[in-house]
């Protein structure tokens, strides 16, 4: 629980609040005086309003429910307080409201002053089961009686956790999130014209089937309040935490997710006792559900979708496959860490008698599905499975065959452009070995493995301390490559080989590196692929340095980093820039495949000797960082000691090892061939 706010204070902060909320929707206003936010103009098709409200700390509840097919009208209290009866009797008014009749009232037969009357809405209360608000609301709605407006209430008591305590016979369950969901109901039914004898059954029926029980790790915390409660432990949490930091039913030790969810789940399906041998008997078998998952205000997102995987997962157990799904903060408790599940029990509204022909079948999910402009309702409303059960197995091979089919002849099989027979011939034709290849690749990965450790104390002094895993993961996934055969240099050609490197290294690294080495690699790939034309008759000699600035130039077009500026470019640049080969002197001479492969061996030397030119270079850029102040990444944010001399750049000392590596590994398999 964080006890740090923006606000200091509580004072003035519901009415700013409220008006935020006011202000994302410019169909509502806002009558300070009374905290009451209502739809203007009102609503053509409804003849009955629904409002709800309470005490504020619970938002968005309720003013951001309020709007075209949900609330006609709302109210707050301060936090955690029960509005006044007046607060409330002047909500009633508003949502009562359906504009002036058009004709004109005259208090005599003779009076010919034009007085409008106001025309009346019938009006339905949402109310959630807290001893404060039923008495202020009840006052409230004796008020408005008086007055000649029709209306009536629903009581939401849906907290199923102190269903069996004691007392609880007395004031019966609280009332949870799961008022928004009678809301949403509610206020898509009164879109359809329906009246207020029918709207009062609806609530109730769906009240009787709906339960819910809430879990918190932490109490919330009141702006510019001292907190005085007793914290929880960090192994514990409290089922049935209520909604103002009301006791639960107990503190148990919090073990794991999976047992937290089981616990939950249980006591919703057994709230309404067993039946058939011990069935939990609050869901038959093949009943209809809607799950509604409510954070408490303190859960991070990450977190919470976590939660509903296990929630779904545990139903599933119970052959519960919920038709609506739906999740998030939609009514809290302040910054509380915590959620609550709900169930409606769709069949058993169905099931319910109708004891006369007025009262109309509700259906339930295609008013969950009616759309609404109260902006803090969240909810997908078309493509639901129709038994509330997703091949979650036939979908993965689904997308991995599409996958499959927009990745065709730009994967391992064939780089794009490329001749077929080039991965089989090449490396024979051009007299280059894919086995030193292969060694250089190997000598590269092992030559930053053994840097890992140095690579970590040098972005631990300027970063986030990652630079060594980070280069590591890459070295450690191109080594299994190569082990398990995934990765068989002599079966691909250049261009597919370096395409394949770079994939790897994407999966596995990670980070803003990861991203940076995929895009040469890929860049890279592209550009020895264009060199090695299919058109060709032979094969001629090609210097693969020749290669790369198209590869850095490519890079360049997404990242602003550049030598000076500490980064992994410094040594990148100098790396690919190196002093490239001369025009090819042999270019328009008669010759044959052996006579060039000839030739090509002739240049051996100068191969190495530019590979080796470049890897000097590189090491050179990556010394040139040490001292040298950042200008780009995290690095940039540090505040370092004025008399601290910074270490070379950690990205840029990687490269250069990784240049060297492969320089000494390809080396040394040919001299072992001499």
């Amino acid at each position: 629980m964080s006890l740090k706010h923006v606000y200091s204070s509580s004072d003035g902060l519901v009415d700013r609040s409220l008006q935020g909320a006011v202000a994302l929707n410019p169909s509502l206003r806002l009558h300070q005086a009374s905290k009451s936010v209502y739809v203007y103009p009102p609503s053509q098709q409804a003849k009955t309003s629904i409002i709800s409200g309470g005490g504020a700390g619970h938002e968005p509840a309720h003013a951001s429910y309020t709007g075209y097919g949900m609330l006609a009208a709302s109210v707050s209290g301060e936090i955690f307080a029960s509005p006044s009866a007046k607060q409330i009797l002047s909500t009633i008014r508003l949502a009562a409201y359906a504009g002036e009749d058009a004709h004109p009232r005259r208090n005599t037969i003779t009076d010919r002053s034009a007085a409008y009357s106001p025309h009346k809405k019938d009006v339905l209360v949402v109310i959630n089961n807290y001893t404060g608000d039923r008495l202020n609301f009840g006052l409230a709605i004796e008020k408005a009686r008086a007055e000649g407006i029709r209306i009536d209430s629903v009581v939401v008591a849906d907290d199923v956790s102190l269903l069996h305590s004691e007392g609880s016979d007395l004031v019966g369950p609280r009332g949870l999130a799961g008022n928004i969901l009678i809301c949403k109901i509610l206020g898509a039914l009164a879109e359809r014209e329906s009246s207020l004898e029918n709207l009062k059954r609806a609530g109730d029926t769906l009240v009787s089937h709906l339960a819910s029980i809430g879990v918190g790790l932490e109490h919330c915390h009141v702006p510019g309040n001292n907190y005085s409660g007793a914290a929880m432990g960090e192994d514990e949490c409290e089922v049935g935490l209520g909604l103002h930091n009301e006791p639960g039913v107990r503190r148990m030790k919090f073990q794991d997710s999976v047992k937290l969810v089981d616990e939950m789940i249980g006591k919703i399906l057994r709230s309404r006792g067993v039946v058939d041998g011990g069935r939990d008997s609050f869901i038959q078998e093949g009943d209809i559900t809607v799950l509604f998952v409510n954070n408490l205000g303190g859960m991070s997102q990450l977190e919470m979708g976590a939660i509903m995987t296990d929630i779904l997962a545990r139903l599933a157990l119970s052959d519960i496959h919920p038709l609506r799904i739906y999740s998030s903060s939609f009514m809290t408790s302040l910054n509380a860490p915590g959620f609550s599940v709900s169930l409606l029990n769709v069949s058993a509204v169905h099931r319910t008698p109708r004891p006369s022909a007025i009262y109309h079948p509700i259906d339930v999910l295609g008013l969950l599905d009616d759309p609404t402009e109260a902006h803090s309702w969240i909810g997908i409303r078309r493509f639901w499975p129709v038994d509330g059960q997703r091949d979650w197995r036939g979908q993965q091979r689904a997308t991995e065959k599409v996958l499959g089919l927009m990745s065709m002849g730009n994967g391992t099989s064939k780089a794009k452009g490329e001749d077929p027979s080039a991965e089989t011939t090449y490396w024979h034709q051009v007299d280059v070995s894919p086995e030193s290849v292969k060694k250089g690749i190997m000598g590269a990965c092992r030559a930053v493995l053994d840097e890992e450790a140095l690579l970590t104390e040098y972005d631990t002094i300027v970063g986030d301390g990652d630079c060594g895993t980070t280069f590591s993961r890459g070295a450690k996934a191109i080594l299994s490559a190569i082990e398990t055969q995934q990765l068989e240099v002599n079966k691909l050609s250049p261009g597919q080989l370096v395409h394949c490197v770079g994939e790897i290294l994407e999966d596995n690294m990670g980070g803003t590196i990861g991203a940076l080495f995929a895009i040469f690699f890929t860049a890279w790939s592209s550009a020895i692929t264009r060199m090695i034309h299919p058109s060709m008759t032979s094969i001629s000699p090609i210097h693969f340095m020749d290669t790369l600035p198209d590869a850095l130039n490519s890079l360049a077009h997404h990242t602003s980093a550049k030598p000076g500026d500490r980064t992994i470019m410094d040594a990148l640049y100098p790396l690919c820039n190196a002093p490239v080969s001369s025009p090819d002197s042999r270019e328009g001479k008669e010759g044959s495949k052996s006579s060039l492969a000839h030739d090509y061996r002739q240049d051996q030397d100068g191969n190495f000797n530019l590979v080796a030119e470049a890897c000097r270079r590189a090491h050179e850029g990556a010394l040139s960082t040490k001292g040298m102040k950042p200008k780009l990444g995290r690095a940039v944010y540090v505040q370092l000691k004025e008399e601290l001399e910074l270490p070379p750049d950690p990205g840029a000392w990687g490269v250069a090892v990784l240049a060297q590596g492969f320089l000494d590994g390809f080396c040394e398999r040919e001299r072992e061939d001499l």
